[in-house]
């Protein structure tokens, strides 16, 4: 579905709407199971909740916000802010009380619309502290009550009015212009207080239309829409699909993640680095568990897998053209189809073809896994302040270990040395285009930092090969200096463990120091397994880190995945941790990128212990356990 005329998302929308003929846009879930919304249904409900937005004092540029997880209430919600000029502010929904407040406040929200009634008691116990926050509507409240209007509700006895509410939100929608604001998209805060990203309906327009082609995404197709839809990585893709004709189902919830892909039997969907970690692990954890021969059968057929793969896709920097799969090698590679693979994806619905990684940095090891076993994962990069997208690998022009060849229209600059010392990790990455946002809302001194001359500061470190395709190297913020003034990347580091049997997270570090160390939660399942085959008992996890062979043991995976860096990047000591980073602690973001800060605070004192030990320079690491 071309789009070429297309410069508003309100165009994309009333076009979606209007020429859909093959599928619905939507696949809701109720009743325990995902219905069809058809278009007519889509368009009528979003017109009568933009007119009741209107109807209670929403005007063209006011700031509504939206603090849900992902459901079709919250798409429905973003076009009928956007048909009425108004701008969307999504919020993470697992956001604190102190940072709903934040946001509400520094973007003067009119309007609140939330999903259950946790959100709403967020809300509510921060609105006497919000002075232009007039209306709340809530998705799953109850009655209507006070300032709270309950969405369906409101959408009823909008409708028993009578009124066709569809011309009128069309004859508005169409008065956006391309530089009008569309959102407000307020940065994770890993490393801070949240700034607002300003994106306006260009901005967007473009990462959609210059991708609509890449992916073969046409009517017909399902995706899973299952990142928060409060990222811009998700909310674009969302965009996309539906330019595209595609059918989009909402995720119930991570945990209801498998049973929804089993239900839907999506054709695409977008993913991060932890998804496919847990998918990964999960697939070792049932064929280690399970009978020798099936273990031997497994390893062959990857094997067959990864032999095609080589042949066929660019793997690292001295990839060769891909070659002609020899016709033993197809046959091996089918058998090995049908006896282990097919049997993997079917677990994932059994059709999906394409997932797109976003985010953060996925490991080679990681996307050689699942090209090799046909669920091929294109590795893209972009910011919320680029819309999302600056490059992405695609079918037909991958090369594994990089993010891909950046968009057409968008330009992509490498800063010189003097933009700070990245000594062996990469340069500054620049970009200016159509994509790249206006500005932070309201912050001139941030937004006279983030420019020089038109040019967009990512903050990230990379470098170019001569194909084209972009590779990330880190983080120039991350960038740490040891005490011996070298300097060490850590996402260069934790991206070694993506995918790794034993390291489920690891966090490095090293600022200051003599030697780098890291922070490590092992996979627990694995280390029980080796607890049990070398006869260690323990009582709990907290026992089992404690263990002294069991922290040699991944002491060793450590020191197995560094030995071919250079001394001052090889990770010299480690402290095992019991429990996973987690959103809840509020160490991870929404979308699963580890807060540094909050992290090194949380195990400063096991942080100080590690790096007090001596750091040993030829014969192996050692390493001692904390809770």
């Amino acid at each position: 579905m071309a789009s070429q005329n297309i410069q508003t998302l309100n165009e994309l929308f009333l076009r979606a709407m209007e020429t859909r003929t093959v599928a619905a846009p939507f696949l809701a879930r109720s009743g325990g199971r995902y219905r069809p919304v058809p278009p007519s249904e889509t368009l009528r409900d979003t017109a009568t909740l933009a007119r009741v937005l209107e109807g209670h004092g929403i005007r063209r540029g006011d700031r509504v916000a939206l603090l849900s997880e992902n459901r079709i209430e919250w798409a429905l919600s973003d076009y009928a802010i956007l048909g009425l000029g108004a701008v969307t502010v999504p919020l993470y929904p697992t956001l604190l009380e102190a940072d709903v407040q934040y946001i509400l406040r520094d973007c003067g929200a009119h309007c609140a619309i939330v999903s259950t009634q946790e959100h709403l008691r967020k809300v509510l116990s921060v609105k006497s502290m919000l002075p232009d926050l007039k209306l709340i509507i809530a998705m799953e409240s109850g009655a209507d009550s006070g300032d709270v209007l309950n969405w369906r509700s409101a959408i009823a006895a909008q409708r028993e009015k009578g009124t066709d509410d569809v011309p009128p939100f069309k004859a508005a929608a169409l008065e956006s212009r391309p530089e009008d604001v569309a959102t407000i998209l307020y940065t994770s805060g890993t490393t801070g207080t949240p700034k607002g990203v300003v994106l306006t309906h260009a901005n967007i327009v473009f990462s959609v239309r210059s991708t609509e082609s890449l992916f073969g995404v046409e009517p017909g197709d399902v995706a899973m829409s299952f990142l928060p839809l409060s990222h811009i990585f998700e909310r674009t893709a969302d965009y996309f699909y539906l330019n595209a004709g595609a059918t989009i189902a909402h995720a119930e919830s991570a945990e209801a993640l498998p049973r929804n892909l089993l239900e839907v039997r999506p054709t695409i969907m977008m993913v991060v680095p932890r998804v496919l970690e847990k998918v990964h692990a999960k697939v070792l954890e049932r064929v280690n568990g399970g009978p020798a021969l099936a273990r031997k059968i497994f390893n062959w057929a990857l094997e067959q897998g990864t032999r095609s793969l080589k042949l066929s896709v660019l793997i690292g920097a001295d990839a060769r053209p891909a070659r002609a799969i020899p016709l033993s090698l197809r046959w091996k590679r089918a058998l090995a189809d049908r006896l282990v693979f097919r049997k993997i994806r079917s677990q994932m619905g059994g059709r999906l073809r394409t997932l797109v990684s976003g985010a953060a940095p996925a490991s080679s090891e990681l996307l050689e896994f699942f090209f090799a076993i046909g669920l091929p994962v294109y590795e893209g990069y972009g910011l919320s302040e680029t819309s999302p997208t600056i490059s992405v690998n695609y079918p037909g022009a991958v090369k594994i270990g990089t993010v891909g060849r950046v968009l057409e229209g968008v330009e992509v600059r490498l800063g010189e040395a003097e933009d700070g010392p990245q000594e062996g990790s990469g340069r500054e990455i620049l970009v200016r285009g159509p994509n790249v946002m206006p500005g932070y809302y309201h912050l001139d001194d941030e937004n006279r930092r983030a420019f020089t001359n038109g040019w967009f500061h990512t903050g990230d470190l990379g470098a170019m090969d001569s194909d084209g395709f972009l590779t990330i190297t880190g983080r120039k913020k991350n960038l740490f200096k040891t005490s011996g003034g070298k300097y060490v990347s850590p996402e260069k580091l934790e991206n070694l463990f993506q995918g790794d049997s034993i390291v489920s997270q690891i966090l490095v570090l090293g600022e200051g120091r003599k030697f780098a160390g890291a922070l490590v939660v092992p996979h627990f399942a694995r280390l029980e397994e080796f607890a049990d085959a070398k006869g260690i008992s323990f009582a709990s996890r907290e026992e089992l880190t404690r263990n002294a062979a069991v922290t040699s043991f991944v002491q060793s995976r450590v020191d197995a995945a560094c030995q071919s860096l250079p001394p001052h990047e090889r990770i010299r000591q480690i402290v095992l941790l019991a429990n996973e980073f987690s959103i809840e602690r509020g160490e991870l973001s929404a979308t699963l990128k580890v807060k540094r800060g909050v992290v090194e605070r949380e195990y400063g004192e096991q942080i100080e212990e590690m790096f007090q030990r001596r750091a040993p320079e030829t014969e192996p690491t050692r390493a001692t356990t904390r809770k």
